[in-house]
């Protein structure tokens, strides 16, 4: 365990924050856990920083996750079993998984962060999530100072949604996860986002998880700003989900709405393609800006502070609601 004390954030979140934290936990082992006193201090625990905003700096405890580690628990002809460590790169797990031929989370390629946000955000791109293929999630329980494990139907997902957003919020480390990818009878998602359309122009008939994953890549990186060049969180919103009624009401209105069906009778818009309707791709703020490829995506274009890259999206929640009657919500983690 090291601990770090009076320090800036800035190479700790991909937004490239200078927000200040008053002392850093660094956590390299489960056991490290039980020995851990927080004494009532508000802490964070901090795996990629791709997925967080800092407006101010941080009054507490910096719990900075370590603890790597992968393993294969169970094996059949059809099916494998893998336990993965929390601060394991998530994207490298994919590429580990394709590499291997195994068939699941290919499509979830190119995701920032680490593992332990994975079922936190219930992490989700082009037709799958992580729910689809967790079993179980470990942790540590800071009120009841035990290791816990939920199940998957536990756990209460939703659309970027979980119980670890809810009545487990600030209350636990997530230590690892539990997941089960196929060995044979594949079964890929190809018909979300630009998926289908790579796979006609390149005329891929043959697909195999590397193939999905790659292709999967191409398109991030076509449409989505390196954080390492430039600083951003991905998506900043989530696609909002509205029912039938409203969705004719818009499609009265605007007859290109891009939207798709969720369940019972919901559909999903796509929060980029509305935000551009209201004129607002490379619109800037302060230093902050929406991005000109994908105007989900807001940028730290010219040292913008936490502050300024907040109220530019408040600007946006505003202008899309005035014009649609949706209210965004973000999908970043905002403190």
């Amino acid at each position: 365990m090291k601990i770090l004390k009076n320090l800036s954030l800035l190479p700790y979140n991909t937004f490239k924050i200078n927000a200040l934290a008053n002392e850093m936990v660094v956590i390299e082992n489960d056991n490290e856990l039980e020995n851990l006193h927080l004494n009532q201090k508000p802490f964070l625990v901090l795996g990629g920083g791709s997925n967080i905003l800092f407006t101010k700096n941080f009054d507490g405890i910096i719990l900075k996750n370590e603890i790597k580690g992968k393993a294969i628990i169970d094996e059949t002809e059809e099916e494998i079993a893998l336990n993965i460590k929390s601060g394991e790169n998530w994207h490298e797990i994919v590429m580990w998984s394709v590499e291997n031929n195994w068939n699941g989370i290919e499509n979830l390629a190119l995701i920032p962060g680490t593992v332990g946000a994975a079922p936190v955000q219930n992490i989700g791109a082009y037709g799958v999530e992580i729910k689809d293929v967790l079993q179980y999630v470990r942790f540590y329980n800071f009120e009841t100072r035990k290791f816990e494990q939920l199940n998957n139907s536990e756990c209460q997902f939703g659309y970027r949604d979980s119980i670890f957003k809810r009545s487990l919020k600030n209350k636990i480390f997530i230590t690892d996860i539990g997941i089960k990818l196929k060995k044979k009878n594949h079964h890929y998602k190809t018909d979300y986002g630009n998926i289908k359309d790579e796979l006609k122009k390149q005329n891929i008939s043959e697909l195999s998880p590397r193939m999905i994953a790659n292709i999967v890549i191409q398109i991030r990186k076509s449409k989505l700003p390196d954080p390492a060049e430039i600083g951003n969180a991905g998506s900043f919103f989530k696609n909002p989900e509205v029912s039938e009624e409203v969705l004719s009401k818009i499609k009265n209105q605007f007859p290109n709405v891009i939207y798709f069906p969720t369940n019972e009778n919901r559909f999903k818009l796509a929060a980029g393609w509305m935000i551009e309707q209201c004129g607002l791709r490379g619109f800037e703020h302060k230093g902050a800006a929406v991005h000109t490829r994908q105007a989900l995506v807001i940028i730290n274009k010219q040292n913008a502070t936490g502050e300024s890259i907040l109220e530019l999206a408040q600007i946006i929640i505003e202008k899309v609601y005035q014009t649609f009657g949706v209210k965004l919500e973000p999908e970043v983690n905002i403190l």
